[in-house]
């Protein structure tokens, strides 16, 4: 079989028909299967799905669920020779599936292919640095990792062992990216658009506020422990950089402190009171040049922190094999 799409869905029944009937429309011009992994939704998603000639997988435990553990048990039932990830708030655009297999075709040596996510609506950073991302790409690019969508290679999957850390509650992308890359392979986007995404209405705060409650921000503290002892630990650490930046300038701003202590006749707490101050202060100038937004800059040193807690947490959790089997059933057999 060509082509397996696989989708992961979690109460999704306003925008899952549109998902699949975009997909079903591709795999009608280049032959292969649709995968609906349900995440054990409580709404209508899984009886929309019925209506469509897609194969439905269902996580037999709650405690399973998630979003890498979904892209790796919709692996673990795909036939197809290319594998394409999507969300189920994402509408494949007609046609790039075909561009992007042409190119995987072409290029052994590449692993994965994606394009350009447009999203419908540009809430909070992480829309806006999509929305920045999209519009700049205007040409064939290697990348990290294929956030968004994706379409990978078979043989580069089995080459690295599995498609996603099951046990990643986020990351996933960036993880499979540095395995894929440890062993040589290549991971590229195209400028054509590839898929139309409705994310989440809220503002960066709430943004960060959800995932710090659905441990979705654990995920970098897990994903970084995950890599030790492996060859792409290096490339996790280069990938993650942000985790560190908070803790790496509190210690600069106790130098400082120190430094001001050795100047002045004051004691610690004081003088690290003014150290933190400056640091941040110089750290949310340099952003503002950069961003030109200063409110971008505030929220960007903010989550620094936020990302850096939920980090040293994340780290602390033990992490089970990825390898480990997903228990599930199939609702229906084509």
């Amino acid at each position: 079989m060509k082509l397996s799409i696989l989708i992961k869905a979690l109460n999704e029944e306003a925008l899952i028909a549109n998902c699949l009937e975009a997909a079903l429309a591709e795999t009608i011009k280049i032959g292969g299967e649709v995968i609906l992994v349900d995440s054990l939704s409580t709404d209508r998603t899984v009886e929309i799905a019925r209506h469509y000639p897609v194969r439905i997988i269902q996580f037999s435990h709650k405690t399973d669920c998630g979003c890498a553990s979904a892209v790796q048990l919709g692996y673990q039932y795909a036939q197809g020779e290319y594998l394409y990830v999507l969300d189920g708030d994402m509408v494949l655009q007609p046609g790039f599936l075909s561009i992007a297999l042409d190119y995987l075709e072409s290029k052994p040596d590449v692993a994965g292919v994606a394009g350009k996510l447009l999203d419908t609506s540009i809430n909070n950073w992480a829309d806006k640095r999509r929305a920045s991302e999209a519009e700049a790409l205007q040409q064939i690019k290697e990348v990290l990792e294929l956030g968004g969508g994706g379409l990978y290679r078979r043989i580069a999957i089995e080459s690295v062992g599995y498609l996603a850390h099951r046990w990643l509650p986020a990351c996933e992308e960036a993880e499979l990216g540095d395995r894929l890359r440890a062993k040589g392979w290549r991971l590229v986007r195209l400028p054509e658009i590839a898929i139309h995404h409705t994310g989440y209405t809220e503002s960066t705060s709430q943004m960060l506020f959800r995932l710090w409650r659905n441990r979705r921000l654990h995920a970098y503290g897990m994903y970084l422990r995950s890599a030790l002892g492996h060859p792409w630990c290096w490339l996790s650490v280069r990938r993650a950089w942000f985790v560190f930046a908070a803790p790496m300038l509190h210690i600069f701003a106790g130098i400082l402190a120190v430094l001001i202590m050795n100047l002045k006749t004051v004691t610690f707490l004081p003088a690290l009171i003014v150290a933190e101050f400056l640091v941040w202060l110089s750290g949310v100038a340099v952003l503002a040049v950069k961003k030109r937004n200063i409110a971008d800059a505030i929220l960007s040193v903010y989550g620094w922190n936020f990302y850096a807690f939920a980090a040293v947490l994340g780290a602390m959790r033990s992490i089970p094999d990825p390898m480990m089997p997903i228990n599930a059933r199939e609702l229906t057999k084509l």
